[in-house]
């Protein structure tokens, strides 16, 4: 099985910050002024021990009390009616019990944003994809499978991987290498290598070798192939159910053959593709066809702190390779140096 890999998407949470408005429950009251009106301006002044307050009318006066200061307010009313000498004329609002202001003691709540995930689930299962690791950027990963074709007996193994370059800006490698053998590790192995550039429009295009180069005894020789990624958006918050799809498609020969051809040692090519949908944030939903069968996955980012990835998996599921549906279990971790 190959390293399972998987971006590290940073995500920009927009948050919402609520504004509370608290009020001193005390009576409302008018109160009375000292007034001067110049009769040559509109614009007049009102004097409140010593505060100043200007404002053009028609204009309402009210002031909110408490035992230590008292606040004036001005309001445009429609009872403000200018007299026949052209200067507007104040009313004194009435302080009846059924005109009394009642605040309303609001409770403070303030939203605490949840962190966001530091990795995403997988794309793909078995399939390479046409995205892959930069400079900076490195994993492992584990793969288990409950028994092998043909053989009923368990078997594992060990995916180490970095990156090198920049696919945004140019060109960027992954070099991974499989150990196949839990048991010894370092006995049966390959190395890996894929190069991937980064393309507008969400997609991603790469060139590669599965079993560049290898030691010991491997369960499968060299497979050089080509593939494509893209994601459609399906909704602007990434953080919200169904999202996102990646489809990815791609060409190959060696294990990416039907089974017949690999028994039969026609060398071929064959097609391959993934179909990844972004259920919820945490989780998603693969459906691929490795070029030999199907296979479904329904990958997990189980911590939001942890870049962790746990992917849970049937694979031959019609029969048209092997001797029966399989469950596989992959887990990768990634990390940024």
């Amino acid at each position: 099985m190959s390293l399972i890999k998987k971006s590290l998407i940073r995500l920009i949470n927009f948050i919402s910050v609520n504004t509370a408005i608290l009020s001193i429950a005390n009576a409302v009251k008018a109160e009375d002024y000292d007034i001067k009106l110049p009769s040559s301006s509109t614009t007049y002044q009102l004097k409140n021990q010593t505060r100043f307050f200007e404002a053009k009318f028609p204009v309402k006066f009210t002031s909110f009390s408490d035992s230590k200061v008292t606040h004036v307010i001005a309001a445009d009313s429609s009872e403000s009616r200018p007299t026949e000498s052209g200067i507007p004329s104040l009313r004194r609002q009435p302080t009846g019990e059924e005109e009394r202001f009642e605040p309303e003691r609001i409770p403070l709540q303030i939203p605490f944003p949840k962190q966001p995930y530091r990795a995403s689930p997988s794309i793909t299962i078995i399939n390479p994809s046409g995205y892959g690791a930069s400079w900076g950027s490195a994993g492992i990963g584990l793969g288990y499978q409950d028994r092998v074709r043909f053989i009923d007996q368990a078997d594992g193994v060990i995916g180490l991987g970095f990156g090198l370059g920049n696919s945004q800006k140019s060109l960027g490698a992954q070099v991974g290498i499989s150990l196949v053998d839990v048991s010894s590790p370092f006995r049966d192995g390959a190395i890996n290598l894929k190069l991937h550039r980064r393309l507008p429009q969400d997609s991603s295009v790469a060139i590669g070798v599965q079993g560049l180069t290898k030691w010991g005894d491997t369960d499968g020789g060299s497979s050089v192939y080509g593939v494509a990624t893209k994601r459609f958006k399906l909704k602007r918050d990434r953080t919200k159910p169904f999202s996102e799809i990646y489809t990815t498609v791609g060409i190959g020969g060696g294990q990416f053959r039907s089974e017949a051809d690999i028994n039969n040692g026609n060398e071929t090519v064959g097609v391959f593709g993934s179909l990844a949908i972004k259920v919820a944030q945490p989780v998603g939903f693969v459906a691929e066809w490795s070029g030999q069968d199907l296979t479904i996955g329904v990958p997990l980012v189980l911590f939001r702190r942890l870049p962790l990835v746990v992917v849970p998996a049937l694979t031959d599921i019609t029969g048209s390779a092997g001797d029966g549906a399989r469950f596989i279990f992959g887990f990768g971790y990634s990390f940024s140096f």
